[in-house]
């Protein structure tokens, strides 16, 4: 399977930043996208949901939104089954080369300062190896 077939959740409190981070995206391919602009909307997506809740291959999130709220982003991403692999993206505690910081057999999570398509292709490229699923992808 094809990680551009992923099913990717951005969470980003500026609009403008999930459409532009989304457009960087569909430039590399992918095409499942998920905007959320509230720690709300994250945590009804992926804990609170009635429904069965929904799965994302990668989630794409602003490290400020988990740290004004004062939630440690390792300990969110390992409670959280729903999220197979995680880029946080962080201008204050990021480095401008992306490091992982955590990992298992079939996860991973990694730390970056600024999101840019250079950036972001060669963070994701790797991931391709990591299997996610055997679901096939419709990108018409």
């Amino acid at each position: 399977m094809s990680y551009k077939c992923w099913r990717i959740l951005i969470a980003e409190e500026q609009y403008i930043r999930c459409r532009n981070i989304e457009k960087t995206l569909n430039e590399l391919g992918y095409r499942a996208f998920t905007l959320t602009t509230s720690l709300q909307e994250l945590l009804a997506l992926t804990h609170y949901s009635s429904e069965p809740p929904e799965h994302f291959d990668l989630m794409i999130i602003n490290g400020e939104l988990l740290a004004t709220s004062g939630i440690d982003p390792v300990r969110f991403f390992q409670r959280n089954s729903q999220i197979r692999h995680g880029v946080i993206y962080d201008s204050r505690r990021g480095l401008p080369k992306a490091e992982t910081i955590y990992a298992n057999h079939r996860r991973q999570l990694s730390l970056i300062r600024t999101l840019d398509r250079q950036t972001l292709g060669m963070l994701l490229e790797p991931l391709d190896v990591w299997e996610i699923s055997a679901k096939t992808c419709d990108v018409s």
